[in-house]
């Protein structure tokens, strides 16, 4: 089952792909994706490259959406 959470205005879309893993989408481009381990949350860049480890699920969403604004500015 495929659940969405909001960002219309972004078009930033995420969907449980697994129970404990969300990826987070723009348009058809995967942006990148946080899964659930014990104590927290891990997130990663579309490479798979570990964004950092989180306690909220907050936390690891806003680390992955900000990815594309801080490559723009590089």
């Amino acid at each position: 089952m495929t659940m969405n959470f909001g960002h219309q205005g972004d078009k930033l879309v995420w969907s449980t792909t697994e129970p404990q893993m969300h990826v987070c989408m723009q348009g058809s481009r995967t942006v990148g994706f946080v899964v659930r381990v014990e104590g927290g949350f891990i997130a990663f860049d579309n490479d798979s490259n570990p964004l950092g480890r989180f306690q909220r699920w907050r936390a690891a969403k806003q680390s992955v959406e900000t990815i594309p604004a801080r490559r723009s500015i590089l």
